[in-house]
């Protein structure tokens, strides 16, 4: 997770946020020094009570979680009225909340007053905010972009080459380390110089960021150097971690170019109190979820039974925690006997398999509901690699040696390969899912599982394809 707050759009993100939190505050003093006003003239006391300003606390935090799901974090937008619409809803959706919830927080009416416009004035203020932003940004986007000097080349230097062009960042060179860099791996990067005119090579191009091949050794002497360059506030990365950051999933090529096995730390999770507080609000959350939900899931039971032949549900043995099998259970989307003819078949996104309520069910992700229960009974968490079934991961790890590291946390509800990616209906979108699966192995935490949370909540309202 760390390294998702070094990425340039991230960056923009979280300048984004921390403008939204001073609006929303802005706008809150001002309202609590128009009320203390107020209570100076002559108007009935009930707009004269003291403000509940309880009830606006966690309206806030509906704000800025529904802001996030409404896209309004992300780079692309299209247009102002887009912004101006995701602004006005997401306040809609968190003033709907707090209306909701009145019996448990109990606003008087000054307070329901202040609220409406305090959700009114904080979405024109954040339409604005961002569109100067905007502005702002793309006067000043040439100066923004950090400047990357690369130190050697290895098997993923041109995949880390082709996503900084895609971002904020300035690709400088190469620095020469041995005779065969950039002819090795067939880079077009140029070379801009050797280790010797290291420390004038990055004065003069002002290089920001300095990327050392996993794949090629340097002289003591240099890493000393580069240390150097780390305390000057020189950001100093090797080529793998960069990748992470860049592409948000681990470099398996690299890994598989050099016979070696990513290490995957995994520490969060692996400790008894983060391992219980997770297993805690898993049951918790699964066991509200069935109840909270089960007028939604006995109309989708009813809608698939009328609507074609079979069971309601589909379950289906899958490879879980450790390797272990378990019966995975979602509501049935395909005919019945969908393998019979032609056996195992990968799933994609247009299955002519899918019978109509199912692509609908599909599409939202409401299927995968009944998978609470899996997540109930422990052999699921609500985050986590999708579960896979056993003959399919046999014909993965044919090509992927340690496909198995993906079992070393439990299968999840959703997760950070269904979010990024789309239906790895081969084996090749697969090892691409696997990528980011191990991302998510590797740096899983309570933070990362909430940022998955928000970003299925997005993917879903925006109609996308998990």
């Amino acid at each position: 997770m760390k390294g998702l707050l070094k990425h340039p759009r991230n960056i923009r993100s979280l300048l984004l946020f921390i403008g939204d939190i001073l609006i929303m505050t802005a706008v809150l003093v001002a309202l609590m020094a128009a009320c203390r006003s107020i209570r100076t003239l002559d108007v009935p006391s009930r707009y004269t009570k003291p403000l509940r300003l309880y009830a606006l606390y966690p309206s806030t935090l509906v704000y800025l979680a529904t802001l996030y799901v409404f896209g309004m974090y992300e780079k692309e937008r299209h247009g102002r009225l887009d912004i101006f619409v995701s602004s006005l809803s997401s306040a809609f959706v968190a003033f709907a909340f707090m209306f909701a919830m009145a019996k448990v927080f109990r606003p008087n009416k000054i307070t329901i007053i202040v609220t409406f416009a305090f959700f009114v004035i904080s979405a024109f203020l954040i339409y604005y905010w961002r569109v100067i932003f905007r502005r702002v940004l793309l006067r000043s986007r040439k100066r923004m972009k950090k400047r990357a000097l690369f130190m050697g080349v290895d098997s993923i230097t041109d995949e880390i080459v082709g996503n900084m062009r895609h971002h904020d960042y300035k690709v400088l060179g190469i620095v020469d380390v041995d005779e065969s860099c950039g002819k090795k791996h067939n880079t077009d990067l140029k070379t801009v110089g050797t280790l010797e005119n290291l420390s004038e090579l990055i004065q003069t191009h002002g290089a920001d960021i300095l990327v050392t091949a996993l794949e090629q050794d340097l002289p003591l002497s240099v890493v000393k150097q580069i240390y150097e360059f780390k305390f000057q506030g020189i950001e100093v990365y090797d080529s793998a971690y960069f990748y992470e950051i860049l592409a948000r999933k681990v470099a398996i090529k690299q890994y598989l170019e050099s016979d070696r096995i990513p290490f995957l730390s995994m520490d969060t999770f692996s400790r008894p109190i983060s391992r219980n507080v997770k297993r805690l609000i898993n049951v918790v959350c699964s066991l509200s979820g069935l109840i909270v939900l089960s007028p939604l899931l006995i109309f989708i039971a009813i809608l698939i039974k009328v609507t074609s032949r079979g069971p309601v549900f589909f379950t289906q043995q899958r490879v879980g925690f450790q390797e272990s099998p378990f019966r995975l259970i979602k509501f049935r989307t395909m005919v019945t006997d969908a393998e019979l003819e032609n056996g195992p078949q990968w799933s994609h996104a247009n299955d002519d398999r899918v019978t109509g309520v199912g692509k609908l069910l599909r599409k939202t992700r409401l299927d995968e509901l009944p998978q609470l229960m899996n997540v109930l009974k422990g052999d699921m968490n609500f985050i986590g690699p999708r579960p896979i079934r056993r003959h399919f991961a046999d014909i993965i790890e044919e090509q992927m040696p340690f496909y198995s590291l993906r079992f070393s946390i439990k299968p999840g509800l959703t997760g950070w390969a269904q979010v990024n990616y789309h239906y790895g209906g081969s084996v090749e979108g697969h090892i691409e899912k696997f990528q980011y699966d191990l991302y998510y192995v590797k740096y899983a935490s309570f933070l990362l599982d909430l940022f998955i949370i928000l970003k299925t909540a997005r993917t879903v309202f925006s109609k996308k394809t998990l």
